[in-house]
């Protein structure tokens, strides 16, 4: 190489390595937050952080350290010193980090930022709970713009909507009324359309008893998986292009456990599976918490004397794992309280605020205040099976006329005291209430409720009568003075054992997804089989007059 091209050879090498440092990334850290308020909102510690970090994500530009969920492990810091401290035992350029303080319906957020030069930069505000969302939006916009300096974030309060986002003309009630047009989720939940038309989908028949079922990626390959919950077995599926379900695990449960119900939950980059069940014998409750590893299922922790379930709790909405413990006449007893897995152990956290004196573990959803209206409501299930709905301060509004829910799962109680044998005229079957889902399917602001409506005429006469020849998905709203019909689907054949809303075959649309049990009687000499339905929740428009035939 010539001498004289040298010098450009090594001003060009300059010029390159010094572009590949300016285009690496800038890394922040968001420290878990202090949380000054009842104990029921103590997982906004680490909620917060969860929010603020995706918010301030930009690929390539701001990105957070990769042992970001390690830090939430961590003690929220007390002062600038030890924020700086945990910046560089993370190698943080920037790190974030606050308080929140929760009196009655209002919250006030205290957030810091430490930038790489040292400057400390702070911004507080306060905000109804039920807006708390909306104002971590507004603290990563004034994050972004004024200590990351970026010119591509506008202030707003608004999150920015899901890929796919439903049409809000869709939506009818039994009235045939619709805002907007005719647009539906899907043809099933207008009474028109047939199977052809792929507006339901069924799974092959599985030769057990479906107790449950649960949606969601349990080996992190990014994929939905299916769990349905048997009486003795617990099992995993993916569901593949021929619409049937591909076994890829099974977990035998323990013997003494009949199964209640199972959960997915999230947490801290985490997996678990939840199983929450109950010893006949012993009456009382008998739980897991399970992680899948290497293709199949692994107890974490084998024994948990407390129910479990996992539900979106206010004001941020995201699933939390709460606990109740066992009683052996009443099903439970004792207060609901936010559960936390350690390791291989599991702890009790804060008592759940805001609930009406009713709930147990299983019986409540929350629903989220309309858009720009204070409130948050409880929907229960009473034990009469009626749905009840509450004020955020446990005041009772309503109650349905209607049976909701209709679950053949049940808790055997008993109602002798201190006997060392209870006579079987004495047992109580506590039903286990189905799942119940609030969600803003049209992005409208307002949360409907979805749940099982069972269709049946004996229902109404025995009350232990559980296998209801057809059943309905109902979705509800809240209109001020009652819980309104807003769709529901046409009759599903069979019983319905559990609903839930994912994308359970993996092709980037939402699908209402429903275990069935057909039972086939005793005299049959047939066994009790399951299967799943997936309605495909599609916004494409639909012009047709609705058909109401049964």
């Amino acid at each position: 190489m010539s001498r004289r091209l040298l010098p450009a050879v090594w001003a060009f090498a300059f010029f390159f390595l010094l572009m590949q440092a300016c285009a690496q990334a800038a890394t922040y850290a968001v420290a878990p937050f202090k949380v000054a308020g009842p104990q029921g909102y103590s997982y906004l510690g680490q909620a917060i952080p969860s929010m603020l970090s995706s918010r301030l994500f930009l690929q390539g530009q701001f990105e957070p350290v990769s042992r970001q969920d390690a830090l939430l492990q961590d003690k929220a810091p007390a002062s600038s010193g030890a924020a700086s401290a945990l910046a560089k035992k993370y190698g943080a350029d920037y790190l974030i980090w606050g308080t929140v303080s929760v009196m009655g319906d209002q919250a006030s957020v205290d957030v810091s930022a430490l930038s790489p030069n040292g400057k400390e930069w702070k911004k507080a505000s306060s905000t109804p709970m039920n807006s708390l969302i909306n104002n971590m939006q507004d603290v990563a916009d004034s994050v972004n713009i004024e200590v990351f300096g970026r010119r591509d974030v506008t202030r707003s309060a608004s999150a920015a909507a899901g890929a796919g986002a439903p049409n809000s003309a869709f939506l009818m009630n039994d009235t045939g009324r619709t805002p907007g047009g005719a647009a539906y989720l899907n043809p099933s939940l207008r009474y028109q359309g047939t199977a052809d038309e792929m507006a339901q989908v069924r799974s092959q028949m599985q030769n057990f008893e479906c107790r449950g079922i649960e949606v969601g990626d349990i080996n992190g390959d990014g994929r939905s998986e299916v769990l349905m919950l048997a009486p003795d077995y617990l099992y995993a599926y993916t569901w593949n292009k021929e619409n049937r379900l591909a076994q890829i695990a099974e977990y035998r449960l323990p013997a003494a456990m009949e199964p209640v119900l199972v959960r997915i939950l999230k947490d801290n980059g985490k997996t678990y599976i939840v199983l929450s069940g109950t010893d006949d014998e012993e009456r009382e409750a008998q739980s897991q918490i399970l992680v899948f590893q290497n293709g199949k299922f692994t107890p974490l922790i084998a024994h948990v004397r407390r129910y479990l379930n996992v539900v979106p709790l206010p004001p941020l909405y995201t699933p939390v794992l709460i606990g109740q413990e066992s009683d052996k006449g009443k099903m439970v007893h004792g207060p609901i309280t936010e559960m936390r897995i350690e390791g291989d152990r599991l702890v009790r956290g804060g008592r759940l605020a805001g609930l009406p004196s009713k709930a147990n573990v299983f019986n409540f959803t929350w629903l989220p205040a309309d858009k720009d209206k204070r409130g948050d409501h409880v929907a229960l299930i009473e034990e009469s099976e009626r749905l009840a709905t509450y004020d955020a301060k446990g005041n009772l509004l309503s109650t349905s006329e209607d049976i909701y829910s209709g679950n053949s799962v049940y808790i055997v109680g008993d109602r002798s005291i201190g006997a060392l044998e209870a006579d079987p005229t004495d047992l109580l079957l506590h039903y286990v209430p189905m799942r119940m889902i609030a969600t803003d399917l049209d992005r409208d602001g307002r949360h409907e409720l979805i749940l099982n409506k069972p269709v049946t005429a004996a229902g109404k006469v025995f009350n232990n009568y559980r296998t209801y020849p057809q059943g309905e998905i109902h979705a509800l709203l809240w209109d001020g003075m009652g819980m309104e019909l807003l769709w529901k689907t046409r009759r599903i054949k069979g019983t319905v054992c559990d609903v839930t809303l994912a994308d359970v075959n993996n092709d980037g649309t939402l699908d209402l997804v429903v275990g069935v049990n057909a039972y086939a009687g005793v005299s049959t000499g047939l066994k009790t089989r399951s299967a799943l339905y997936m309605f495909p929740l599609d916004t494409t428009k639909v012009h047709a007059a609705p058909n109401y035939q049964e």
